[in-house]
């Protein structure tokens, strides 16, 4: 029960003539008094029983599609409560959202309305336990001029539905043989044996993906979500200079010793992985590292300057264009020169074969990430065409340049087009 100012201010004025009763022996003023307290009680009274008349005819119900996320994952939440409201009073309802509930975004409060008795509240949060995690109910508070009541409700209905956090990561997951891989949240190309969580089937799911143990107990059918595993093997994607610079072989020495000590490691550890060797929006060779190959001694020759034989004029294609147009809020001004190079990008059948092509040896490839060396000099739309196809596999991008090259524009750059990291070759 909580007064509001207007029955404080009643409650002093009863008592002011109680008090003035007292002093003057006046009946009329203990008659005013007494009546003002009655008609406190009466009141109070009449709200308890309106509370609780609201509180017998909540009704309600909780949708959301993360009743199976794991912990730390947004849950999105729309509560539909409906009631009875009696002339001259307002409900309040709010949603008693679990403990470990943080980083609430929305509304969980709202007024039920007159005309139609029901009430409508979204809202989302994370939730920092696992386990089975139930809603606490709702609070309802009914106001009249004078008190609030506020009744917890906390029956069964009003409890659902059960939320299921898994733990971040899965408790039985071992590695599978890779160099210091790990389960992740994100999606990756390879899949981890953890499941991340469940949802409901759509149209093209694979119907291998059917827990058919939670479709039988909730009615609905249900398909599991798995994580993903990063930090295990990566393509290599080796940019090679253009050779009709002065300094290039200066330049490169650095980087190509940077991938000769990456090969090395990777047939150490007796993993399997690719190799992606680019001169410009040119592929010129691409080979599998496997155990016991002598792909060294096949790279002496590739891994060298090459005079490019096409270049993407530093424009952006009409893939990457679309995606800055999206950022900048679907408009782009360009110059004169800058609209030139686009339409004569767009009529290149070759730049638009590189990006396809690209994409293709990505998706072939199971590592989990791309690791692309590169002098940072010169024409790099090719690299940020190639960071644009990992992005649209989920594959995260590292790019090594040596020191010489870094700066705050090419990292910005990268940053643009969702590449993963910009780190110096040592």
């Amino acid at each position: 029960m909580q007064p509001t100012r207007l029955c404080r201010a009643v409650m002093l004025l009863g008592g002011a003539f109680l008090v003035s009763a007292w002093i003057f022996d006046d009946p009329s003023f203990f008659f005013a008094g007494g009546a003002v307290w009655l008609f406190l009680l009466l009141s109070l009274h009449t709200s308890i029983s309106a509370a609780r008349n609201a509180a017998h005819h909540l009704t309600g119900e909780r949708q959301t599609k993360e009743r199976f996320s794991r912990s730390g994952t947004r849950i999105h939440m729309t509560t539909t409560l409906s009631s009875q409201v009696l002339p001259g009073y307002c409900l309040e309802a709010e949603d008693i959202l679990p403990d470990s509930a943080t980083d609430i975004i929305g509304e969980t409060r709202g007024i039920i309305s007159d005309e139609d008795g029901t009430c409508t509240l979204q809202y989302s949060f994370r939730l920092l336990a696992h386990g089975t995690i139930h809603p606490g109910g709702v609070i309802l508070r009914c106001s009249d001029a004078f008190f609030t009541i506020g009744v917890s409700i906390q029956n069964s209905p009003l409890q659902g539905p059960a939320l299921f956090a898994f733990p971040e990561k899965g408790p039985g997951y071992e590695g599978s043989g890779g160099y210091s891989d790990k389960e992740t949240m994100r999606r990756t190309p390879m899949k981890s044996s953890g499941v991340r969580s469940f949802r409901e089937f759509r149209q093209g799911d694979n119907i291998r993906a059917i827990d058919w143990k939670m479709t039988a107990k909730y009615g609905t059918t249900y398909v599991r979500e798995y994580a993903g595993i990063e930090g295990g093997t990566a393509t290599l994607v080796v940019d090679l200079p253009d050779d009709t610079t002065v300094v290039t072989e200066e330049i490169f020495s650095g980087v190509r010793k940077a991938v000769i000590q990456r090969i090395a490691e990777i047939q150490d550890r007796r993993e399997s992985s690719l190799i992606v060797v680019l001169a410009g929006c040119e592929i010129v060779a691409m080979m599998d590292i496997v155990p016991g190959a002598d792909i060294l001694h096949e790279l002496s020759g590739i891994l060298t300057p090459k005079k490019r034989i096409h270049s993407l004029y530093r424009a952006y294609s009409p893939v990457m264009l679309a995606i800055r147009m999206r950022a900048a809020g679907g408009q782009m001004p360009l110059t004169t020169m800058a609209q030139t190079a686009v339409e004569t990008y767009s009529r290149s059948a070759d730049q638009i074969r590189f990006e396809e092509t690209m994409y293709r040896v990505l998706a072939s490839s199971h590592d989990t990430e791309i690791q692309c060396y590169t002098t940072g000099t010169g024409d790099l739309s090719h690299i940020w065409a190639m960071a644009t196809a990992a992005y649209a596999l989920h594959r995260q991008v590292r790019i090594f340049l040596p020191k010489e090259s870094f700066g705050e524009d090419i990292r910005k750059v990268a940053e643009f087009f969702n590449a993963g990291s910009l780190e110096v070759i040592p």
